[in-house]
């Protein structure tokens, strides 16, 4: 059952390691209303890793493939029961952006941009360890769509900072916004 009114979604969109997750820690407690943050890493860590076989290139594709979709439609599924939604995500493909405007349409989508220079964007990849370098690097299309209601750098800005720039401009935002302007072109 839908909620009377949907939930609000926050789409904090990066490249890899360009300080979505720590902005998405950092919001929470300044949101006036309960959020939930959803990152599609998490949807990630919910899937077995063990598997009876290797999986080969295009299979591992498929399988990523779903598990995206499916978060896009999580998402859509707690913004409809009335939740407001931060998603850590990066629009790394053609096929993400528009997969979304089609399963958010309806929804109050804040699209920020978050950036990075590509000499602290390798920095950072080389202090995790966790991702493989040159990864950041190679997401051009997180930024290719245009689009965008706040925009916050993270290269010599901390989380709290760019948080604290998100909730002060959230309410002011001039309609339409970045997801409808993005759904119209």
């Amino acid at each position: 059952m839908a909620a009377d009114r949907p939930g609000r979604i926050i789409l904090l969109n990066g490249a890899s390691s360009s300080g979505k997750s720590s902005i998405g820690r950092a919001l929470l407690p300044l949101l006036a209303d309960p959020w939930f943050l959803v990152p599609v890493d998490a949807i990630g860590a919910m899937r077995s890793t063990v598997h009876t076989r290797v999986l080969d290139e295009a299979e591992i594709g498929d399988m990523l493939r779903r598990t995206r979709l499916g978060y896009h439609r999580a998402v859509a599924a707690l913004a409809s029961a009335g939740n407001h939604v931060i998603m850590d995500y990066p629009l790394s493909e053609r096929w993400r952006v528009a997969d979304l405007l089609t399963t958010l349409a309806g929804y109050d989508v804040t699209l920020v941009e978050v950036r990075c220079s590509p000499e602290e964007l390798e920095r950072r990849e080389r202090a995790r360890g966790d991702r493989p370098l040159g990864l950041a690097g190679s997401q051009t299309l997180v930024y290719e769509h245009g689009e965008y209601d706040i925009a916050v750098d993270t290269t010599t800005a901390g989380p709290g900072e760019c948080a604290r720039t998100i909730v002060r401009e959230l309410d002011g935002l001039a309609s339409p916004k970045g997801f409808d302007r993005l759904r119209r072109r």
